[in-house]
């Protein structure tokens, strides 16, 4: 399947703004057919949403309800119909005839059968995310160029498919355009909905149950209900009227609608100067022979002299007289793509925006200048002021600079102390070894083995054999023979090892013999011999060897 490139497409901002102007200029009729139909449905599904989130009995009509909602909405899209064809007959300059009951059955049920799958197939595509602009476009279509008499179902399916496969890169882009301003518009909304019930506290003495409950009534469904059907109200008819234009300039390229629709209105002008001029040439005399011939003679005369000075201006001597060449602007919409106007478009709304905040600090400059200087002025000093000011502010930005530079120095020393204060914490810890909750994980291998030999030398060899024990588990646990945890036993240490050590018997063993003297003195409360000792530490450092062999 091809698509169609955005070649002769106009520029989705522009669209989105002359949308603003169609419904400034010649949409006020057609707001009212789009309000008659949208607001029972949104108050109706206000309803709905309130009655069946909080009465008990609400499963009981619940599918009466849901068939009335099911006929406003009906009702809205038929009017909705009825709204975009009236920009449609706007944008051609054309009146509509007056609707008879056929049309409005026969739109009623191609809405009816069209639009049901869009409730199905519009979340579907949000949740892939790829589809979405076309899918979207194409029901917005089926809204735009519906409402002829002549229409079929068939017809509506392919003319709908068509306009939403044309410049698809206009088409996403007007769609993100209109996702950022409904998102500010449900902000805008959200908020002064929140603030409305204080305002009347304020100057009424009126509470309500936003002042009682905050900040929770936000989460509440049938305020988010209300948000949403709020938002939808104020940025669906600029949606729609964005799409019948994007229909309008596509269609157009072939029929010519919109060149018919620019020159109409000088139709009758351009006729009445035709009959004038007309008239004029009949009233006029025929000019002399001699005339002509002086006027053509006057003409070939002031062409050579034209090519006389343009063959002198480009020798070197005079080249320094003339302008540098500008390169032309591309103004071409091959040279250009959708998004290289975009950015186009950005940099120009950036500049504007950083001119008028420039202007604005003139304006200030210029207000603290008059403020100032008017005592002098009526002293009959005249001094000037704006040096003064203008230092003034070269020493806030200066101060403000230093500032910045100031907490940019304090947070990089923060975040070395930060990072250095945990490996000056491990450097001594104070651990109590005849702790039953202390872990292996608690201290490193290399202290285990130096808190082990200071209690040897306090000669509390049992003390130091637990020591032992848990250097061998801190050992391990470094070289991920096992997952060390508070929770774990010593059995468990065992049966872990077994399963990822299965090619070193060896290690598996030496883990064996440490694990059983531990327990007998530790647990069996058996004396700590000096050669137990010894042994013990002959297998810990044979497990150190074997894991740093294997690393």
């Amino acid at each position: 399947m091809t698509t169609e490139s955005d070649h002769g497409a106009p520029g989705a901002p522009a669209l989105a703004e002359n949308a603003v102007h169609l419904l400034r200029r010649k949409g006020a009729a057609a707001l009212a057919a789009y309000y008659i139909g949208t607001l029972p449905f949104l108050l109706g599904l206000l309803f709905f949403w309130a009655d069946m989130s909080r009465n008990p009995y609400a499963d009981r009509y619940l599918a009466p309800a849901a068939g009335g909602l099911a006929l406003l909405f009906i009702w809205m899209k038929v009017w909705q119909v009825r709204f975009c064809r009236r920009l449609w007959n706007a944008l051609h300059g054309t009146v509509d005839a007056p609707w008879s009951r056929r049309r409005w059955r026969a739109t009623a049920l191609r809405q009816t059968a069209l639009h049901a799958g869009g409730l199905v197939l519009l979340p579907i595509a949000a949740l892939i995310v790829l589809p979405l602009a076309w899918v979207y476009a194409f029901f917005q279509n089926l809204t735009v160029l519906d409402g002829r008499d002549t229409l079929s179902l068939k017809q509506a399916v392919r003319e709908a498919r068509a306009q939403a496969l044309a410049w698809p890169g206009q088409n996403h882009l007007l769609l993100t355009l209109f996702s950022v301003f409904g998102l500010i518009v449900c902000l805008n909304l959200m908020t002064g909905l929140m603030l409305l019930p204080y305002l009347a506290k304020w100057l009424l003495d009126i509470e309500s149950p936003f002042t009682f409950g905050g900040l929770r009534a936000i989460t509440n469904t049938t305020f988010l209900t209300t948000v949403c059907a709020l938002t939808y109200a104020c940025i669906d008819p600029l949606i729609k009227a964005a799409y019948t234009l994007r229909c309008f300039h596509s269609t157009a390229r072939s029929s010519g609608a919109d060149l018919r629709a620019a020159i109409k209105p000088y139709l009758k002008g351009a006729a009445l100067l035709l009959v004038w001029g007309c008239l004029a040439t009949i009233a006029l005399p025929a000019p002399a022979q001699a005339d002509t011939a002086n006027a053509t003679e006057g003409t070939g005369y002031a062409s050579r002299l034209d090519d006389t000075i343009d063959r002198l201006l480009q020798d070197r001597r005079f080249a320094w007289r003339l302008p540098r060449e500008k390169p032309p602007a591309e103004t071409d919409n091959e040279a250009t793509g959708w998004v290289a106007r975009t950015l186009e478009w950005l940099t120009e709304r950036i500049i504007g925006a950083v001119a008028a905040v420039d202007r604005w600090i003139e304006a200030v400059v210029d207000w603290l200048d008059r403020r100032f200087s008017q005592p002098t002025e009526r002293l009959g000093g005249g001094r000037d002021w704006r040096p003064i000011i203008r230092l003034v502010f070269y020493l806030i930005g200066a101060l403000l600079l230093l500032l910045l530079l100031m907490g940019l120095h304090r947070w990089w020393s923060s975040r070395r102390a930060t990072q250095r204060r945990p490996v000056a914490a491990q450097v001594q810890p104070h651990v109590d070894i005849h702790d039953e909750t202390l872990s292996a994980a608690d201290l490193p291998g290399d202290r285990w083995l130096t808190l082990a030999r200071d209690l040897m030398a306090r000669d509390d060899p049992r003390a130091a054999l637990r020591a032992l024990f848990l250097a061998v588990l801190s050992q391990l646990g470094d070289a991920g023979r096992v997952a060390l945890a508070r929770f774990k036993s010593n059995r468990e240490y065992r049966n872990e090892l077994a399963r990822r050590a299965q090619a070193e018997p060896e290690l598996l063993a030496c883990f064996s013999r440490c694990m059983t003297a531990f327990e007998k003195a530790w647990y069996g409360k058996h004396p700590v011999a000096e050669n137990q000792l010894s042994a013990f530490i002959a297998d810990q450092e044979r497990i150190a060897a074997l894991v740093r062999s294997d690393a």
